[in-house]
């Protein structure tokens, strides 16, 4: 279902395929390994923020493999899995043998299995709990998009046309609710960021909160796609503010349409994903007008963004 479920399992595969790997094929299928990492667009994400989190120069890594990298203590796990990251592009930069680098075991082979243990796998694992939070997020937001498209999307939309004003502070009370439902603590709390106030920033009494925008398309009231593309720069925008890989923008699409966000990641798993200035932004359409039955409907309308229309206010 989603492109990270696909993605987990693909990282699995080739930590299998590098850890069965013998004496003669580890290198080969380390370049494997690290090449399809390294395609990954999310993936990279991750990789980044280790790298400005805790930088490592060619001379402290140079350092640390001479003393011994057994013999470091790192201050956490994030620590460790920068250190290991930036030990792997090294490696493949300056083209050596990880067999022979390393002065740890009895033999070479003990080098290997050191190599395979204490440097590649925590660092695998760090990218799949990453993953798993974002996972978790979308997981949420996808059973709020079901919940309201298939049994309250006429009492949601009801209240939105009868209501006044404050069209988008109704929708983000209905998606709030349904958050802290999910066990996500105080959805409600918008904190003041450089740039602005963000609709719902939860987990905010931890160290990884979630930031998200939400948006109505709703061409009665002249909303159409440069919504969109404010929703989308602000995203952007609080991303940075709160130092964070990942953005989340969420539109209510009151529209009997399509909306279409060309430009995005290709490879058609939900929901939209675009990578921007190495970070992730995914966009999420809830569909609210849809009363016509597909048989009676004819050409479905579409409204088509294109990714530098996204961009253009960022």
């Amino acid at each position: 279902m989603f492109y990270n479920h696909n993605l987990r399992a693909n990282i699995q595969e080739w930590r299998s395929r590098f850890v069965r790997s013998d004496f003669s094929l580890s290198v080969n299928n380390f370049q494997f390994l690290f090449d399809k990492l390294q395609n990954e667009g999310i993936i990279k994400n991750i990789f980044n923020e280790l790298v400005i989190k805790y930088p490592y120069s060619e001379e402290k890594l140079l350092d640390m493999i001479k003393k011994g990298i057994d013999r470091y203590k790192f201050e956490n796990e994030i620590e460790h899995a920068s250190f290991n990251y930036q030990l792997c592009c090294w490696i493949i930069d300056k083209g050596k043998d990880f067999r022979y680098l390393l002065d740890v075991g009895r033999d070479y082979n003990d080098t290997l299995e050191y190599f395979k243990d204490n440097i590649v796998s925590p660092l695998l694992d760090y990218i799949h709990d990453q993953l798993d939070k974002v996972s978790h997020v979308l997981y949420i937001l996808e059973k709020y998009k079901l919940r309201t498209e298939w049994f309250t999307r006429k009492d949601l939309l009801a209240k939105y046309k009868s209501a006044d004003k404050s069209y988008e502070e109704l929708l983000e009370e209905d998606l709030r609710l349904f958050l802290f439902d999910q066990g996500i603590n105080y959805p409600f709390s918008t904190p003041k960021s450089a740039s602005g106030r963000a609709d719902v920033v939860s987990l905010i009494d931890t160290s990884d909160p979630l930031v998200l925008e939400i948006k109505i398309y709703d061409s009665s009231k002249g909303y159409r796609k440069e919504r969109i593309q404010g929703g989308f720069a602000q995203t952007v925008k609080y991303t940075h503010d709160y130092h964070k890989d990942t953005g989340y923008l969420v539109v209510f699409n009151m529209d009997n349409l399509e909306i279409e966000i060309e430009g995005k990641e290709a490879d058609n798993k939900w929901p939209n994903r675009f990578i921007f200035n190495s970070k992730t932004y995914y966009i999420i359409f809830i569909n609210m007008n849809s009363d016509v039955s597909a048989s009676k409907q004819g050409v479905l309308k579409k409204e088509t963004v294109l990714l530098e229309e996204l961009i253009k206010d960022i």
